[in-house]
């Protein structure tokens, strides 16, 4: 899809000149590629849920890519949002806070309480803004990828055997799920207004979506399954580049899983259809698994966000 054809041209030209583009240090993709990316990324969120903001302020123009996230509401039973991205045609405050007045008013229309922003943390100007919209910070990402012929995964001894998801895996690995994500910090278990039952309930159906739509593979020593990992195809850029990228890994195991995490990691450089690319995202706070990719994977570090909510209504 080219950026000279757009849907929306005013959209296009702004995601063009986009300074934060998630894709600028992706590995294998070239120049107008990583712009072709984030298009075709918006134009996804868009088919779900999604709309596009304008705004006009002082004779420039930004704008809001926001949606309703019906399939998390349900985990959490309160109506629940995101701004996927926010565009300006100047990196000027007074702008991007004209952008979040217009997102929030969208949201509140709506009837959304709960919304998630994910923002580049060299974005400084969107971050300050959020702050002052009273956005509070929950965690920040680190996004690492590893690439086929350009890095190369560590051998490790094999002490489970890893193979496909089968479905009499599946009790199995749901105990796994509460064991490993019952204290697990990441940005549900952050935020002081979701039900942390609720973040259990949607890593489950987490690993349902990984059996229906993606791929899922556990590993398993004397009958006993101990840990899984899953991960799904990245539409936008297989599509961009005919070439086999997977992405969304999760990955978790047992009491008894000592070592199958490190043996999973080191599977993805091997896994079905050898990727060409595999992007992993894990919390800052998370070093069990970032040194695990660092030492297994070798990765190039692509990409770091701040992840902020808002809940409307919070007295």
């Amino acid at each position: 899809m080219s950026l000279k054809s757009p849907k929306d041209i005013e959209l296009k030209e702004l995601i063009y000149h986009y300074p934060f583009n998630p894709y600028r240090s992706y590995l294998l993709l070239k120049k107008e590629q990583k712009k072709q990316a984030l298009y075709l990324k918006i134009m996804s969120f868009l088919e779900k849920e999604g709309e596009v903001l304008k705004v006009s302020h002082q004779g420039k123009k930004g704008l809001a890519i926001v949606r309703k996230l019906p399939w998390d509401s349900n985990f959490f039973n309160v109506p629940m949002g995101a701004i996927e991205a926010i565009f300006s045609e100047k990196n000027e405050e007074s702008l991007i806070s004209a952008i979040f007045d217009k997102a929030l008013s969208w949201f509140k229309e709506k009837g959304i309480k709960h919304i998630t922003f994910k923002v580049d943390t060299t974005d400084t100007k969107a971050i300050l803004t959020s702050q002052k919209k009273s956005f509070y910070l929950v965690d920040t990402l680190c996004t690492y990828l590893y690439a086929k012929n350009y890095t190369e995964a560590k051998p490790i001894k094999q002490f489970f055997e890893l193979r496909p998801f089968q479905p009499k895996d599946l009790e199995a690995i749901l105990k796994i799920v509460e064991y490993a994500f019952k204290e697990h910090r990441n940005r549900f278990m952050n935020d002081p207004y979701l039900s942390k039952t609720g973040m259990l309930e949607l890593y489950k159906a987490w690993i349902k979506n990984f059996i229906k739509e993606g791929y899922l593979i556990v590993a398993e020593r004397k009958g006993n399954i101990a840990g899984f990992l899953g991960y799904f195809r990245l539409p936008e850029l297989c599509n961009l580049t005919g070439k086999l990228h997977v992405g969304h890994v999760l990955t978790a195991v047992g009491p008894k899983g000592k070592g199958a995490h490190a043996q999973l990691i080191a599977y993805l450089g091997d896994a079905p259809f050898y990727p060409d690319t595999v992007e992993g995202t894990a919390s800052i706070s998370n070093t069990i698994a970032q040194n695990i990719w660092i030492k297994i994977l070798r990765p190039r570090i692509i990409r770091t966000q701040y992840v902020f909510h808002y809940f409307f209504d919070k007295g």
